[in-house]
C-alpha cells in the first residue's frame, strides 16, 4: 500500500473517530494507528470502504467463502447472532454477505469511506 496511502488512511480513520465517537485527538490517533497496523477488519471496515483481493490471494485463488470479485463495495456491516458481516456490491452489480474474517483473510482496504453520490454511483 505505500507509506504515504497508509498515512491516509489512518487519518481518514482517526478523523472518523474524533468525529463519531467523540475521541480526544490522541485517543483517535492511537486507536487509528493500533487498528491498522494490527490490520484488525473488525476494527476497519466501514460503509462506503472499497476493498480490493490481496495478492497473495489473488494469487492462489483457493475459493473458499470470498466473492470471485477483484474489489468489493461495502455497503452495511451486520453484526448479530449468526456472526459479522460486510454487504459488498461487486463493480458488476453483486451484493454478498461476506464474513468480516474473509474480508480480511482475502482482500486489502484500498480507499476510504466515499460521499454517498460515489457510493450509489459505483
Amino acid at each position: 500500500m505505500g507509506g504515504v496511502r497508509a498515512a491516509e488512511l489512518v487519518n481518514a480513520y482517526r478523523a472518523r473517530l474524533e468525529r463519531l465517537d467523540l475521541l480526544p485527538p490522541s485517543a483517535a490517533l492511537e486507536v487509528a494507528c493500533y487498528a491498522f497496523a494490527s490490520g484488525c477488519v473488525h476494527l476497519l471496515v466501514a460503509p462506503g470502504q472499497v476493498w480490493v483481493r490481496s495478492a497473495a490471494e489473488a494469487a492462489a485463488r483457493t475459493g473458499g467463502g470470498a466473492p470471485d470479485a477483484d474489489e468489493l463495495l461495502v455497503l452495511e456491516v451486520e453484526n448479530d447472532e449468526s456472526g459479522h458481516f460486510a454487504v459488498c456490491r461487486e463493480p458488476c452489480g453483486i451484493v454478498a454477505r461476506v464474513p468480516l474474517g474473509e474480508l480480511g483473510r482475502s482482500f486489502e482496504l484500498a480507499r476510504w469511506p466515499q460521499d454517498l453520490d460515489e457510493l450509489h454511483a459505483w
